[in-house]
């Protein structure tokens, strides 16, 4: 069998060189996965022993499908490759060598939560309070040190007061460790290190063992897995590494882009193959894809070419708001449904961060069009929000035990078997265990000035009678989203996210903020506005839930979750200054190189077409929110794309009222052209003129009295009932035409 014969000449010269250091950089859609395997058949059909082979990857799944097609291409001899994950390999090694470095061979595994406990007690061992920082904070910072192979005794003195506490810990967790024969999941990389540094003669074994070397993603390593690589390569030199810097998109969970950018360095005599031709995407859009990732200076030049035909141009297309973005997908879903003859599964829309998913999951859910989360769960039902609702919940129907049960596990010092008894009171007297906690609190006022010594958990329970008290008597002066604002304030839930400080916190805390903004936005924009009407919306997400990733469905994901993935349409939302990029204009050069990474990512998952929209205002943490658009977009040439600027799509009323509503079906679509779709997305103008009565979202009815102006200048006089005159810009007004 010849293998090199399906290969292009840049691919099959990566995969025939045997002997010494190579670096394949594998740009987007260029066929990596099939050079590594067929580089690794290839020195099997070559005479080399696959025992001594080592191949490291990510993920589980990659390797497996890595070694059914190897086994395919070389037959059964492939069996003895060692291939796998990092960890899964090293901890393999370890359990052969542990006792050279303390450890019996039958070591636990510790995971991160078992990790979390550890450090929680030695906090209190050393006497440390574990409300501020918290043990998962401290747990976070450790990893954080052992990525970068910073271990207890690499630590200087410490100022400031964070330190003060987390560095005696993580010397006291290493203890622990060694204490309780375990190991955590960085260890699993630290402590080979650890064991060929003291023990050269085992290196030499492990040298001698792996004559050549294979690591697929390295772009991805951190600093313990480039020394453990470094360090075995040693010995026999012949190390191929294959990835693409312009991927390198995990820095906040430790991964070094410096790795793949010095590899040529470390190891003299290298090799650079480039694999520049992509099978993926458009002409179109791999041009695109260069102009974005040309602006990054720590790179390693390549340009990206395809014989695939030109395709459409990408679209990029501002709206004025977040609702309006997610309407403006649904509405391109169907266009391209009826366009390329595509199912559902065929599209992906990705964002940056998890909470801007909630209105695209609200646009798709009232049209009727079926989604998986990938990487995540649905945002209402993510167990911060499910939290925030169950407290909502209750004021609505005190009888949802169900809703009481989650407040109460919630509360500090109360378990199962306090809700149990609580459980088995409301039974005994019929009625609900909110109604048995206000009994408490009638009690304890009617007391007066009595003194009665009450357990810790006695009055937690009397805590929360006295918000459910509380609440119950404001309830109907205050809308939905000021009684929201006023439990999520009171229950403390964004101060306590906010103090964990870990960067999961920090993204429930977002999520928390978003479902603010969810509940705003429905007080804003419905008439007679409720909190049983929102609660009643809510549930109606739960409809989708039969829907899996075997099913039809539109698929939702972050854009970190989507490397390594292709979809023929593909859409990328919130490209704004804050959102994507993620931070401030005070970012650091090597973060928003990251951030362009990030981007360069996302376009190169479209196979046929990319769709991109950013907005001039969204709900963020409660609030409207006037955005930017991306710095990301100004680097490109627009000239190039579909750029359309868009009216005002949807009407912003209840969807009680879905005459008027957003809801956009299918069979609206049989009998129009593509032409007539996009004209039902882009519009001049509303078609506004002297006399028109029209509805604002926050002005109400108004009429029309003057139009003056001409394009993006076009301005309308108009008098509304609630507030009299108002001069407005057309393009960016939010008008619908009664």
């Amino acid at each position: 069998m010849n293998l090199t014969s399906e290969l292009n000449e840049e691919q099959r010269k990566a995969v025939e060189q045997i002997e010494g250091p190579c670096m394949i950089v594998a740009g987007a859609g260029s066929g990596k996965t099939r050079v590594l395997t067929y580089k690794i058949a290839y020195l099997i059909e070559s005479g080399i022993n696959p025992f001594e082979m080592l191949a490291l990857t990510f993920t589980n799944k990659a390797a497996n499908e890595m070694k059914q097609r190897i086994h395919k291409l070389a037959g059964a001899t492939a069996e003895n490759l060692w291939m796998g994950t990092f960890h899964s390999v090293f901890a393999k090694i370890l359990r052969i060598e542990a006792q050279h470095i303390g450890f019996d061979r039958n070591f636990t595994i510790y995971d991160d939560d078992d990790s979390e406990k550890v450090v929680e007690a030695c906090m209190k061992e050393l006497g440390f309070s574990t409300d501020n920082p918290k043990p998962k904070t401290v747990n976070g910072y450790i990893k954080g040190l052992k990525n970068k192979l910073v271990l207890p005794d690499d630590i200087g003195n410490v100022t400031n007061p964070f330190e003060r506490i987390a560095v005696p810990v993580y010397r006291e967790y290493q203890n622990r460790l060694i204490k309780n024969n375990a190991m955590d999941f960085d260890d699993l990389l630290i402590n080979p290190i650890i064991l060929f540094r003291t023990n050269p003669d085992v290196l030499a074994k492990y040298q001698n063992r792996f004559k050549f070397i294979l690591v697929d993603e390295y772009q991805d390593t951190n600093r313990a897995q480039y020394e453990i690589v470094k360090m075995l390569a040693q010995g026999h030199g012949n190390i191929s590494v294959v990835g693409d810097d312009a991927q390198s998109i995990y820095r906040w969970r430790g991964a070094e882009i410096e790795n793949i950018l010095k590899f040529e360095s470390d190891f003299e005599g290298c090799n650079v193959f480039k694999l520049e031709q992509n099978y993926r995407s458009t002409k179109s859009i791999l041009t695109l894809a260069d102009e974005v990732i040309k602006n990054n200076k720590r790179q390693i030049k390549k340009t990206l070419f395809t014989d695939n035909h030109e395709g459409d141009k990408v679209t990029l297309a501002e709206v004025f708001s977040d609702r309006d973005e997610g309407l403006m997908v649904v509405k391109w879903i169907l266009h391209e449904i009826q366009h390329r003859k595509l199912n559902f599964k065929d599209f992906v829309i990705l964002y940056r961060t998890n909470a801007q998913s909630r209105v695209i999951e609200d646009a798709l859910r009232t049209n009727s069009i079926p989604y998986i989360i990938v990487g995540g769960v649905k945002f209402y039902q993510r167990r911060e929000i499910k939290d925030v609702l169950a407290y909502l919940k209750v004021l609505v129907n005190p009888k949802d035990d169900e809703a009481m049960t989650r407040i109460l596990k919630l509360r500090d010092g109360i378990g199962d078997q306090t809700v149990e008894k609580l459980k088995a009171m409301a039974k005994e007297i019929a009625k609900s265990i909110a109604e048995v906690l206000l009994a408490m609190l009638e009690d304890k006022n009617a007391e007066g000035d009595k003194v009665k010594r009450r357990t810790k958990i006695e009055n937690e329970l009397i805590r929360v009678a006295e918000i459910i008290k509380k609440y119950n008597e404001v309830k109907e002066g205050l809308s939905p989203s000021e009684l929201a604002r006023s439990i999520v304030d009171e229950i403390g839930i964004l101060r306590e996210l906010r103090n964990d400080g870990t960067d999961e916190s920090m993204d429930r805390m977002y999520n928390v903020q978003e479902l603010l903004s969810g509940i705003s936005e429905y007080t804003d924009n419905t008439e007679g506005a409720t909190l049983e009407g929102f609660l009643q919306e809510v549930s109606l997400v739960t409809d989708i839930d039969k829907y899996d990733t075997d099913k039809n469905a539109v698929t939702l994901m972050t854009t970190h979750s989507s490397k390594g993935l292709e979809f023929p349409v593909v859409f990328i939302t919130g490209l704004e200054d804050g959102i994507f990029p993620l931070s401030s204009s005070m970012m650091e050069q090597e973060e928003m190189e990251e951030e362009r990474r990030l981007f360069y990512v996302a376009i190169t998952r479209a196979m046929q077409k990319l769709y991109m929209t950013y907005a001039l205002q969204r709900y963020r943490f409660g609030n409207v929110s006037y955005q930017m658009k991306s710095r990301f977009i100004n680097e490109i040439d627009t000239s190039k794309l579909d750029y359309m600027k868009s009216s005002v799509m949807t009407k912003h009323k209840s969807r009680s009222h879905q005459e008027e509503g957003t809801s956009i079906k299918y069979e609206f679509y049989n009998n129009k052209t593509s032409d007539d779709v996009l004209n039902d997305i882009f519009r001049e103008d509303l078609g506004v003129k002297k006399g028109s009565v029209v509805f604002h979202n926050n002005f109400g009815k108004g009429k029309v009295i003057d139009v003056t102006g001409r394009g993006d200048a076009k301005k309308a006089s108009i008098h509304f009932d609630k507030v009299g005159v108002k001069n407005i810009i057309l393009k960016y007004a939010n008008l619908t035409i009664k």
